[in-house]
């Protein structure tokens, strides 16, 4: 399970990664996404490009079609141990962590503060050299 964090689904929303998100699930990768994300992913759209709250739902609705959505029943019990693995800056990614640690995943990010945590993270550039098992 491949795992993605806010940055990830704006760039999605912005049309930057969608062909990335095609080309995982056409090669079989699991996406997801937690609760949080998605949350904070709705508050970007309206506070930062200004939609409107009907807009944003929609938005948040389209970009998470191919996405798994975790709730935090299924990871907050990893709270505590996530938040210690990031650095001071990046507390507030707990969410993500949390569920790549429940789920045994992997985050793909373009925020530095998951490098060094315990689990595998990609960034957009090396997604071709995830190793998936549908690749075998």
């Amino acid at each position: 399970m491949l795992l993605t964090d806010t940055n990830i689904l704006q760039r999605v929303s912005r049309g930057r990664a969608m062909r990335h998100v095609v080309a995982l699930r056409e090669r079989g990768v699991p996406l997801a996404t937690t609760d949080r994300n998605a949350f904070e992913l709705h508050r970007n759209l309206v506070g930062q490009l200004g939609l409107d709250e009907d807009e944003a739902m929609e938005e948040v609705d389209r970009v998470l079609a191919p996405f798994m959505l975790i709730g935090a029943d299924e990871y907050d019990y990893l709270r505590d141990a996530a938040r210690a693995r990031l650095r001071q800056g990046g507390k507030s990614d707990w969410p993500a962590l949390a569920a790549a640690l429940a789920f045994g995943g992997q985050i793909w990010t373009e925020d530095v503060d998951f490098f060094g945590v315990g689990v595998a993270v990609w960034t957009t550039d090396n997604l071709p050299y995830l190793k998936h098992a549908s690749d075998d």
